[in-house]
């Protein structure tokens, strides 16, 4: 989700906004504040219905994020890295860029953001009795509605498909019943599929039909919403596959040994202007004295804004190597690309008993994995 914009940090984790999330937003908005506090309070007025709208809507995604939330902490307390959560059209997806490595920890993992959302359901409810649990008055409707809401969450996402957390549980008992992780991956792949499918009929009913159990407006969104879950089961088995092939790869064997260099003092607008002829396709290595002491990415580059670029000099903008991950020839590709995508990386060193031998690049990984008809 390339055009997210960050919104805040929370346990050190990037919680990042997709514009697509405000058609999710905005559509929530409208439903409360077009129908369903109109029908449940109708003594009401048009401000009141509008003002619970809009608090309502911002209450259920604070409390999909503390959902996504959940799975990122106990991610981490398995040393699993998490990149990022990012606010979409569907809700909520917390980045975590490496599959846990025994299926006790896939299933604790899981199963955080279901418990999170009943916790929250019942927190709403304590609060909807404490405050006398009326029918009739704003507040209390709205402390059910949220109830409501994230019990129906827990629920939905419990269903037994991948990628949805009942998926990634169903995953991880049939891993550990027959130690097979592809073969796991595989079957709730196909149930997640499965689930996906039976949205979409469902959503068409409802559309040219008249279910007295959904509405028109919903079937069309849990048509869109199956579409979404089939699409993403299907990329779940093709990552588990290139992932494989990676696994048979080496770093040594895809690294580029034509290694560029700079001066440190050389400045950004010089190199824009063409150092040496022209820019290199990848990333430059940074030398003061005839030693490398950082990287210089596009990325580094883009970081500086334009304006300054004619004042600051590559030593400046460039990585210390202090900070660069580098990696062994031996060293498999597919640990390599989601330590890359963990770190947010597109370039890493490879180093032989201590000796800069090559630079590995992301794009190198890709192209090894069209050449070889892995990915298309």
């Amino acid at each position: 989700m390339r055009s997210s914009v960050p919104l805040v940090k929370l346990f050190g984790i990037p919680i990042l906004v997709n514009p697509s999330w405000f058609v999710t937003f905005g559509f929530v908005i409208l439903l409360l504040g077009l129908w369903v506090y109109p029908e449940w309070l109708p003594d009401s007025g048009a401000t009141v219905h509008w003002l619970l709208a809009v608090v309502s809507g911002l209450l259920f995604f604070a409390s999909l994020l503390l959902h996504e939330l959940a799975h990122s902490l106990v991610a981490r307390a398995y040393g699993i890295p998490v990149k990022s959560i990012t606010l979409f059209i569907f809700g909520g997806v917390a980045q975590i860029t490496r599959e846990a490595k025994r299926p006790f920890a896939e299933f604790v993992m899981a199963l955080a953001g279901p418990a999170t959302s009943v916790l929250l359901s019942g927190l709403f409810l304590l609060l909807w009795w404490a405050v006398g649990s009326s029918s009739e008055e704003p507040f209390p409707v709205m402390v059910e509605w949220l109830m409501v809401m994230n019990l129906g969450v827990a629920l939905f996402n419990i269903l037994p498909g991948f990628p949805l957390d009942g998926g990634r549980v169903l995953r991880s008992i049939l891993w550990g019943a027959t130690s097979d992780f592809r073969r796991a991956t595989f079957l709730a792949s196909w149930c997640g599929r499965i689930i996906a499918y039976l949205l979409i009929f469902a959503g068409l009913v409802a559309i040219v039909g008249n279910l007295a159990w959904l509405t028109p407006l919903a079937g069309l969104w849990f048509v869109f919403l199956g579409f979404f879950l089939e699409s993403a089961a299907r990329r779940s088995w093709q990552q588990l596959k290139v992932l494989e092939f990676l696994s048979a790869q080496k770093a040594g064997d895809v690294m580029s040994r034509s290694l560029n260099t700079i001066p440190s003092e050389l400045t950004l607008e010089e190199l824009a202007r063409g150092y040496a002829g022209s820019l290199p396709a990848t990333c430059l290595l940074v030398t003061e004295n005839e030693r490398v002491t950082g990287l210089l990415g596009y990325e580094q580059m883009l970081a500086v804004p334009r304006a300054q670029w004619a004042s600051v000099t590559a030593g400046g903008a460039m990585k210390p190597s202090a900070q660069v991950r580098v990696v062994d020839p031996e060293t498999d590709l597919a640990s390599v690309l989601q330590d890359m995508e963990g770190e947010d990386i597109r370039h890493t060193p490879v180093v032989e008993n201590g000796r800069l031998v090559g630079l590995l690049s992301k794009d190198a990984i890709v192209r090894l994995l069209v050449a070889q008809q892995v990915i298309h």
